[in-house]
Parts: structure tokens; sequence; C-alpha cells
């Protein structure tokens, strides 16, 4: 029994070591010879094809096997039908290939298992974390109150921007301790304002937190896709008039279609007068702060009392990496909660779990920090301001084609298009049936094919075609071989459509 410790368990004995460095360095191999052959983003699976063969490796086997016996399971499974999204086809998501550096420091969080919600269990992690904190306030520009924690990502920073804009507020102008005693009577009249275009994680949050979806009151967008400050101010009057409790704004900072930037000035000074909570949702905007040529476009990020950053967005890190950030620390007290092993109130050590609405989490915090001492602030701004240039070249080339309409100036690395077939419908409605139904083709033909991976939206009921341009690998030929493939399937599938639409003519 000690020696099958020794074999599955990495410690200082030499069977241990022999075992980890074999099979993380037969891992790399695997890994990197695969992307030695990588020709497209996406090897598409059609499950029954494979089904059976799927089933017996999922099967749990009562005797191990090695290795070696496993290689084609990660090869033939894993790796060949994963979205390979380091690959310059992969421009679906807001879905980011993962810098190398941070790879590195995978290997250092996984080997060590620190565990950031109490210090003497992450020692030098937890003041390695706090540090990262420290810089990216910095560059937010907050004052010497301000703070901050890792988090698994966007719906957890947006969730907790939530929950302390509530219980601040039932504090201050409910005379509630809502962590004490649970939530007021007067709690459902609480309202939260954002865009149309916000992040559904504000919904979900509300509906969490014992407000109801009903507590999101949606405000109009102008025609960049902000939210409209003259909207806002409309409806928190007449939610006022209407006896309900404006209690906090959203401001999103990059929306997930178009990465439209809400005005934070604006939504600070309504606030202001009407004494509520700002949370800016700046999971994807957030990589701007170290923009050399964009950074403008965050400045007013430090108007907000919370922010929401994700680092496995425009940060390049592995999923998940996040953090959520507040210009005064005391906010925090109302989440805390101390246990006597864990982290007593009278103990002066720095316990992460203080900040958070985790306790067990990962020392993700290696990864920022590795990425950014070995690529330098200056290099990493490059790389943001590159994805930015392509996307705007790419909508000007855009421009160019008469068959396709283009949604968005784009304000980030987001491009949203339709492709537009000539007139085929009998009527509007009809011609946008036909139009959206050959726009959700191409998209699905695409990623079946494999060659290139994008997303569909919609805009206004119209199915778009959406480019995130996270990745700064593209190149504008990469750009200009994906639109021949979306032109030359648009134009084959309403051919398609003309012909069925004749034959069921002459019938």
């Amino acid at each position: 029994m000690e020696q099958d410790c020794q074999k599955w368990f990495l410690s200082q004995d030499n069977q241990s070591l022999k075992t980890y460095r074999k099979l993380m360095n037969q891992s790399i191999e695997m890994i990197s010879n695969y992307y030695k052959t990588i020709d497209k983003p996406y090897h598409h699976w059609q499950l029954e094809d494979c089904f059976e063969h799927f089933n017996a490796e999922m099967t749990f086997k009562e005797k191990g096997r090695t290795f070696t016996e496993l290689t084609e399971a990660l090869e033939q499974l894993v790796l060949k039908h994963s979205l390979h999204i380091s690959h310059t086809g992969a421009m679906a998501h807001l879905h980011c290939p993962p810098a190398i550096p941070a790879l590195v420091a995978e290997v250092f969080i996984t080997a060590l298992n620190q565990s950031m919600d109490s210090w003497d269990q992450s020692p030098i992690a937890t003041y390695i974390e706090d540090a990262v904190i420290k810089e990216c306030i910095k560059q937010i520009g907050y004052g010497s109150n301000a703070n901050g924690v890792f988090t698994s990502g966007g719906t957890q920073s947006n969730y907790m921007g939530m929950l302390l804009a509530r219980n601040d507020y039932c504090k201050r102008k409910l005379k509630a301790n809502v962590q004490q005693e649970g939530l007021p009577p007067e709690a459902n009249k609480l309202r939260i304002f954002c865009s149309e275009k916000a992040h559904f994680t504000v919904q979900q949050s509300a509906a969490q937190l014992g407000l109801g979806i009903s507590a999101v009151i949606p405000v109009k967008v102008n025609e960049r896709y902000e939210m409209c400050i003259e909207d806002l101010r409309a409806k928190i009057e007449l939610s006022q008039e209407s006896g309900e409790l404006p209690m906090a704004i959203v401001a999103t900072i990059g929306t997930t279609d178009f990465g439209s930037i809400d005005s934070l000035y604006g939504i600070h000074q309504l606030a202001s007068t009407y004494d509520m909570w700002v949370h800016a949702d700046a999971a994807y905007g957030g990589g701007l702060l170290f923009s050399g040529i964009n950074r403008h476009l965050v400045q007013e990020l430090k108007l907000a009392d919370s922010i929401t950053i994700d680092f496995h967005k425009w940060f390049y890190q592995p999923i998940s990496c996040g953090a959520f950030f507040v210009n005064d620390e005391k906010a925090f007290q109302h989440i805390q909660l101390y246990a006597d092993y864990l982290n007593p109130e009278e103990d002066e050590h720095l316990h992460l779990v203080n900040r958070s609405i985790q306790t067990t989490k990962r020392f993700d915090a290696l990864k920022v920090w590795l990425t950014f001492q070995m690529m330098g602030t200056s290099s990493f701004g490059q790389l943001i301001d590159q994805t930015i240039q392509n996307a705007r070249k790419l909508a000007e080339y855009l421009q160019e084609h008469s068959m396709v309409k283009v949604m968005n100036e784009p304000t980030m690395n987001a491009v949203v298009f339709k492709y537009q077939c000539k007139e085929l419908g009998e009527s509007a409605e009809d011609q946008k049936y036909i139009e959206n139904k050959i726009n959700t083709m191409i998209q699905q033909q695409l990623y079946e094919a494999g060659t290139f991976v994008i997303a569909k939206t919609k805009v206004n009921q119209e199915v778009c075609l959406k480019v995130t341009m996270l990745n700064p690998m593209i190149e504008f030929e990469n750009l200009k071989q994906f639109i021949k493939e979306v032109l030359q399937l648009g134009s084959e599938l309403e051919q398609r459509e003309e012909a069925l639409r004749e034959c069921a003519t002459i019938s």
C-alpha cells in the first residue's frame, strides 16, 4: 500500500518524482506533437459515428490502465475533438488563447495545491495574490482604501457586486443587517438598473439574492449599444415615483456582443444624485487598462464602487481566473464571518476568505503574476491594441462587400455582421426569415467544417454572425480567407433557397 501511495502522489520519494516527471513530459510531448499537425480549430464529431467507442472509454474500470494505454483516448477523443482556441480560426466567444507563462504557472499551481482561504494553507500565495490585486488597483486608479480578491470569473464577481450593493443599501437606508437578520420587508422594492445589453448575470444575481429577476430594470441603448443616460435618469425617477427603492446601477464595460462601453461618468453622476451603488462589469473591457493606445476608454473605471475583471478573457489566462475590486475595503464587512479553526477575528494574519464568498479557491494569481513578469506591461498592451486594430480593419473590409451588413463600429475587438441575400421573400418578414435561416446555416456549417469557429447572435430579431478576435496571432490574411468562406457559403445557400422557392412556385 505504501508503494502505491508513492506511485500516485507527488512527494519527495524518488519513485513519485520519477512518475510525475514521466507523465508530465509525455503529456507535453503529446500536446506539442498534436499542435505541430493541427490544421483547423475543430474536428466535428458526429456522436453516432463513435458512440460505442466513447461509451467504452467513459466506463470506470476495476483495474487501472497505464498512461500509455490511455494515450489513444487522450489523442482521439480529447485532443482531436476539443475546440482549439489557440488556433487563429477560433473567433467565436470571449474565450482566449492561454499565454505560455500562464500555462507554466498552472504546473506550479496544481503541484502545490494551495488553498487560498486561510493564511496557514497558503502562506506565500496569500501575499502574492494580495500584491497582484494591489498592482491592478494602481492601474484602475483607486485610492489607498481599495481592495479586491480573485474569483472564478465574471459570474461570481458580478454576484459579489450585487450582494455588497444590496447589503450596503439595506444597512444605510433601511437600518437592516441582512447578514444577521435576513432581508427586510422592503426588499421587494429594491431595484437594479442596467443596459438592455448587459450580461445575463445581473438578472441571475438578483434572482439568487432573493430580489427576483423583475428587480432588474433594463435601460435602452443608443446607436452604439451603450446605455442611454437619459433613459436611465427617466427610469430611476419613475421607479422612485412608484415607491420603489433604486439601489444600484450596473455599467457594462464591454458588452458581450459589441464590446460597447457605458459612460461611467454619466452613470456616476446619476448614482451620486440618487445615492446608489455603481458596479462596473469590466469582465471583457478590463484588459484595456494595459492598452498603450486605447486605455482612455476605461479612464472612468475608478468612479465605480465595485468592479469585475476577468483575466481569462483579454488577459490570456487559462480558465478560470477573475477578480473583484471595491473602492473601499470596508464593503467586505457585509460578507465577513469568522471561524475559530480558519480565520479567527483576533488573528492578525491576512485571510483572503474575509474578502470572498468562496472558501477553498485556487492560487490563480500566480498565473497573472508570472505572465506580467515575463511579458511586461508594454508588450502586453501591444497585444491588446493589435486585436482592436484587427477588428477595425475587418469592419472596414466588410463594408466593401455589398452582400454584408456590418452591425457595429468596433470599440474593442468584436465585430457583428450579417450576410444579406437578394430579394427572395414575398414580404419584409419573409425576407428576414430567409436571411435569418441563411446566417444560422453559415455559422453552423463553418463550425461543422471546423475551419472557422464563430458565434451567432440576434440584433433586433435579425440573426447575425459575430467574431471576437481576442487572439493577437490572427493576421488580416486569415480574416480575408474567413470572409471569402462566409460569402461563398452564403451564395450557395442563397441559390439553394432560390431553387427551393422556384420549385414550390411551380408545384
